[in-house]
Order: structure tokens, then C-alpha cells, then sequence
């Protein structure tokens, strides 16, 4: 009679994708970067309940099936950064904006910018919740100098944004004459090459080795 086999849930059809699983996971990563531990254990829920395993320690992935990779995110590199050639790291979450009127308040430019998608919300104790904005203001004077970062909460936000505003005028049309936005992905120098983890300035140049 047999009548075993067969049982295992369809066979290969039926188990996730990457990409499927790669959406979770990023998904875990999110919720963890925004202290929401509960929908990351949910998260951890529905991935073990597709059949993967995960490995927090190694940040690797598994499954009986013969996928795998590594979990990028909710950590060191938690933005999806990237190391460029020179050794810096590219903050994929993260663009850095030159040609912002220096008048203009954090609060406008949070408005401008997050027209396209949600701007990352602060952690820090001393300005929890607000956007996460940093402006580059001038050592003598102490004004704004018209360039800084802005953090997405989506890579993809963050890659639209270059698109979106480069060569475009900063605020509501004739607010700010003459403005002209330069918009890339910020860059920031890896930790360790720093002995502090600090890091000074990041692509500004002139480092001196």
C-alpha cells in the first residue's frame, strides 16, 4: 500500500523564494531599526514557519531546501550600506543635499523632502522622534552652510530623492530664488578604519593618512 509519500507540502512548489524570504527578513530588519520588537519576533515567526533558519549570531539564513544567505541590516550595517573602493561607506538609506538655502528651517526642509517618502525618525534621547535631518553648520559662526544629510526610512526612498530633486529648486515655487539642489547618496567613513569608530567628516575630502 505506500500510502506515506507525497506528504511534503507539495514538494519544491510550494516553498518560498528568495525574494520572498529576503522581503521578510527585510521586513525583521526594519522593525528592529525602529525598536518595534514585537512585529520583528512576528517577522522571525513567519520566516521560521516557512522553513527558515536563522542564524542571529552569524546574521545567515538557511533552508532545508538549499537556500541561503546572510542578513543584511539591524546592525553595523543597518541602512543596506555598502563599503566603496575607498573604503568609506556608502549610506544607502542616507542622501547628502548641497544647495539648501541657508535660511531655510529644519522643518521645511523636513516637509520638502519627505513629499516622497517617510524620512527616518530619530532615536536619540535628546530629539526622539523627529526627523532624522543634520545639517552642516559653519565652526565660526554657527549658521547653516547649506549642505546635509537626511535619512529615509527606505533605501528606495532615498535613491528616488536623487532623481527627484537634483537640479530642482529647494521649497514652493519662488520661495527661495536662485536655489539649486545637488542631491547623491551620503557617504561616511567604516568604523574601523578610525580607532574610534568616529570617523570625522565622511567624503569631504582631505583626509590625510
Amino acid at each position: 500500500g505506500g500510502g506515506r509519500g507525497g506528504g511534503g507540502g507539495g514538494g519544491a512548489s510550494s516553498n518560498p523564494t528568495e525574494m520572498e524570504i529576503l522581503g521578510v527578513i527585510e521586513l525583521r530588519n526594519n522593525a528592529k531599526n525602529t525598536r518595534d520588537f514585537d512585529a520583528a519576533d512576528q517577522h522571525r515567526n513567519t520566516l521560521e514557519s516557512m522553513g527558515v533558519q536563522l542564524n542571529d549570531r552569524d546574521r545567515t539564513w538557511t533552508t532545508p531546501w538549499g537556500l541561503s544567505g546572510k542578513m543584511d541590516g539591524a546592525g553595523g550595517a543597518a541602512r543596506g550600506d555598502k563599503v566603496l573602493d575607498d573604503g568609506t561607506l556608502s549610506w544607502e538609506n542616507t542622501i547628502y543635499v548641497q544647495g539648501l538655502p541657508p535660511s531655510a528651517p529644519q522643518d521645511e526642509i523636513a516637509e520638502f523632502f519627505g513629499r516622497i517618502g517617510a524620512i527616518k525618525k530619530s532615536k536619540k534621547s535628546y530629539n526622539q522622534g523627529e526627523p532624522t535631518i543634520h545639517l552642516y553648520k559653519d565652526k565660526h559662526t554657527g549658521r547653516p552652510k547649506g549642505d546635509g544629510t537626511i535619512s529615509y526610512e527606505e533605501t528606495s526612498t532615498a535613491k528616488a530623492a536623487i532623481d527627484w530633486f537634483s537640479g530642482k529648486p529647494f521649497g514652493d515655487p519662488g520661495r527661495y530664488p536662485g536655489s539649486n539642489l545637488q542631491v547623491s547618496i551620503a557617504r561616511r567613513p567604516a568604523a574601523d578604519r578610525f580607532g574610534k569608530g568616529k570617523g570625522g567628516k565622511g567624503g569631504k575630502g582631505g583626509r590625510r593618512f
